[in-house]
């Protein structure tokens, strides 16, 4: 039987909860976590995978993508996305933008180091001289570069 999709106010209860929970220690078996993230899986994940493909083209995994809304749920709680989770109309789309918002700006940090380190060993390795791996300014180890 298919799972029924939890309604604009289950989310904000589940919300509200979460944030009840870091004042008043509410014990994690009060919160839904499995419930969340079975609806992000649902709600949230293919969209955001649709958009990460179609404007950074990388391929991201729906179970991650879950998994991070939970954590943006749960980390925006005293956030002014928090309130606006809270009154927006759609708070399903506004919740699947602020993900996709995170898994770009992760995405683009991380190829950016691992670019560098690409570059960088695309340039060692394409030098002929034996001085670059050693880290030797100079060819002849006169104090000249030539």
């Amino acid at each position: 039987m298919p799972e029924s999709l939890w309604s604009n106010d289950e989310l904000r209860r589940f919300l509200t909860a979460c944030r009840d929970r870091s004042i008043f220690s509410i014990g994690e078996d009060e919160i839904d976590n499995d419930g969340f993230h079975r609806q992000a899986m649902l709600r949230v994940a293919p969209a955001v995978q649709r958009r990460v493909l179609a404007e950074v083209g990388a391929v991201v995994d729906l179970k991650g993508v879950a998994a991070v809304t939970l954590e943006v749920a749960k980390d925006s709680s005293w956030d002014p996305q928090h309130t606006w989770l809270m009154v927006t109309e759609d708070p399903w789309a506004y919740l699947t933008e602020l993900v996709a918002t995170e898994i770009r700006t992760a995405y683009r940090k991380a190829v950016r180091r691992r670019g560098d380190e690409k570059e960088l060993q695309g340039i060692a390795s394409a030098s002929s001289r034996r001085e670059l791996g050693r880290g030797e300014g100079d060819a002849g180890g006169t104090g000249r570069i030539s």
